[in-house]
């Protein structure tokens, strides 16, 4: 896999000041009514952003956390001023006023340049910056135990950005770890639209907490230009987010597109990395078909990786692999195994060039 030494300084920068200076980058794509799209991944709205592969692009992000009719009045209950509020939330939400909760809010898509249906686009996380220092989070009715609340209670979290954390209670503060929940290439043209709620092979809202600053996600792709989203951006999530939702917020992520030729189409799901770990991941609406395919998955990524047979793959898939709940909540769960870079004696060197 190609690496690039862009973002090594990032790979610490979990989640900096309020004033960090952003990363290098080649464009800057912000979050207006005209750059935004709500509850669904389409194969057919227009690009917003052009880039060859190769590019950073800075992408805003907007949550759909306290994204009502009116915004501010929302944020003033947590004694957020007017002016705290982001100025892409109020215009956005000033263009749909009486629509409801119209799902999550994806900025995109950007076309890169060269990237053909069966290609695999490469996604490297160079940098993560919070809007603002509060984030949503909202548990309901639903989630993994549908009724055990009977109504949806809304919380409004305030960060301290120095310190990392975000501030649940007087007595529990929450290590932030931010990431973007939703990252997708379009769907197979044939389908042309898919909802934003489920993930799926082209991935979406996947809720992997791992692709944090300094992991990679890579994806097949499916149509001319990939044509790439983003949102559903994550303070801080367990592994699961089994109440629904995680801490939403709105960030900034610096991102840089990598195409590879011919790569995406034997892929069977998408799978990601780390400077430390492989992460292996199945998608079925059935949690155990998930688990069945995230083991299938990695028996094949070891074989083909280490260069061993299936029996021993599945081996070692039993003796050093964890696998863990990435997404329970949102019609197709998806379980992704980890698979440590430690146990290969030969190692490729990560982002160096």
């Amino acid at each position: 896999m190609i690496r690039h030494a862009l973002a090594v300084a990032a790979l610490t920068a979990l989640a900096g000041p309020a004033l960090a200076q952003p990363a290098a980058h080649d464009a800057y794509l912000r979050s207006t009514p005209e750059t935004v799209l709500r509850g669904s991944i389409s194969a057919t709205r227009a690009p917003v952003l052009r880039i060859t592969s190769g590019q950073t692009v800075r992408i805003d992000t907007v949550s759909h956390g306290g994204l009502t009719d009116d915004p501010v009045a929302y944020f003033a209950q947590a004694g957020i001023a007017a002016d705290e509020v982001l100025q892409d939330v109020k215009d956005i939400a000033a263009a749909s006023t009486g629509e409801g909760w119209r799902g999550h809010v994806l900025t995109g898509p950007i076309y890169v340049e060269g990237a053909e249906p069966g290609d695999m686009l490469e996604i490297r996380v160079v940098d993560l910056e919070h809007r603002v220092p509060y984030g949503v989070n909202s548990p309901g009715t639903g989630g993994v135990v549908p009724g055990l609340l009977t109504e949806q209670v809304q919380k409004i979290l305030k960060f301290d950005l120095e310190r990392k954390v975000a501030l649940f209670s007087p007595d529990i503060e929450v290590p932030l770890g931010p990431f973007l929940g939703i990252m997708a290439v379009a769907p197979d043209p044939a389908i042309g639209t898919v909802g934003s709620r489920a993930p799926g092979i082209f991935g979406g809202n996947m809720d992997l907490k791992r692709l944090v600053v300094g992991s990679t996600l890579y994806l097949p792709v499916f149509n001319p230009g990939a044509l790439f989203y983003t949102g559903d951006a994550h303070a801080a999530q367990g592994d699961g987010e089994v109440s629904g939702n995680a801490i939403e917020a709105s960030l900034t992520g610096t991102l840089q597109f990598i195409v590879h030729k011919g790569k995406g189409a034997s892929m069977p799901a998408p799978f990601a990395e780390d400077a430390e770990n492989f992460y292996v991941m199945g998608l079925d609406e059935d949690l155990d078909n998930a688990m069945r395919k995230s083991v299938e998955n990695t028996v094949a990524f070891l074989q083909e990786h280490a260069g061993i047979p299936k029996a021993d793959a599945y081996s070692i898939s039993s003796i050093a692999v964890d696998f863990a709940v990435a997404e329970a909540v949102d019609g197709v769960e998806i379980i992704y195994g980890t698979v440590p870079k430690k146990l290969f004696l030969k190692t490729t060197p990560y982002w160096t060039e």
